[in-house]
């Protein structure tokens, strides 16, 4: 071989070994570069170039923080009843005052109209004597309207807008009630804080002393401690209905329990905390309500 020929053959080696060298470096886009005997790249990255893509998945867990109170309390929540379900519920009430003691029955349909709309309906009617001013009144009619959903530290916010319209025994008159409802998810799908305000216009079956505006607010709490049990504890503190009276507190506990689907059986006791002679002594319903889709 000439020395012009090796030096060619020499000039030739040199070039196809940086080819194998190059190639071994870039490799196929998107994979992992081969490990070659030439490669300078080893089991580190060169710059990025060869690096396996590697994918990060990211789980976020959403908690339930709606859900609708539904016993024969006082307590709601500003998370109305879903959109196409319907509710049927019948309640007895049991009243004790001094001496006195009253029955009652009361039918409540409400209804979820559309996305935070839910239409109420009430008529109660008092048992054992019928006689009663206003028994049998159309007691509640109206909406509940849930205006804004929890944001951060920002409650719920939502509204219900009652009327009472004389239909019973010698009732005249039209009542308006209005309540603001915030609810702050404390621990999510288990604990909420409740702040109910409300006023109250009477206008009908007054006595002369009666309060024609009234007014209360009642904070509470309602917890989901499983599937099928919901309880609340509340304090309420609302104006005398009589002028010349003190405001009246009570406590107020219940629980709703779903024990068949779509059926509740719900329960509340109210008691004043005044000891004075104002007021009910002694509060206790018990319901039961069917949920229709």
């Amino acid at each position: 071989m000439t020395p012009s020929l090796a030096g060619r053959f020499r000039m030739m080696s040199f070039v196809v070994l940086m080819c194998l060298t190059t190639a071994s470096w870039a490799g196929t886009p998107g994979q992992a570069t081969p490990t070659s005997t030439l490669s300078l790249r080893g089991d580190y990255a060169l710059g990025g170039f060869g690096q396996e893509q590697e994918t990060t998945k990211v789980t976020t867990t959403e908690y339930e923080t709606g859900w609708t109170l539904d016993g024969p309390y006082f307590l709601r929540s500003a998370d109305p009843v879903e959109p196409g379900e319907k509710e049927l519920k019948f309640i007895y009430a049991y009243e004790k005052e001094e001496d006195d003691e009253e029955h009652e029955l009361e039918f409540v349909f409400e209804w979820g109209v559309m996305e935070n709309l839910e239409f109420i309906f009430e008529i109660p009617a008092v048992i054992g004597d019928g006689r009663v001013e206003g028994n049998g009144d159309i007691q509640q009619i109206g909406f509940h309207v849930k205006h804004w959903s929890e944001d951060g530290w920002m409650p719920a916010f939502a509204t219900r807008h009652l009327v009472r319209l004389p239909t019973g025994y010698h009732s005249d008159g039209v009542d308006y009630l209005g309540r603001g409802l915030l609810t702050w998810t404390l621990v999510p799908d288990k604990l909420r804080l409740e702040f109910n305000p409300w006023l109250k216009s009477v206008n009908g079956n007054r006595e002369d002393d009666t309060r024609w505006f009234q007014w209360g607010a009642a904070v509470g709490f309602d917890f989901q401690c499983c599937e099928n049990w919901i309880f609340i504890a509340d304090y309420h503190n609302r104006s005398s209905e009589e002028f010349g009276s003190r405001n009246q507190q009570t406590i107020e506990l219940g629980a709703d329990w779903e024990f068949a689907e779509d059926q509740i059986l719900a329960f509340a006791t109210e008691f004043e905390v005044d000891g004075d002679e104002n007021g009910s002594d002694f509060v206790a319903r018990i319901s039961y309500i069917l949920e229709l889709h």
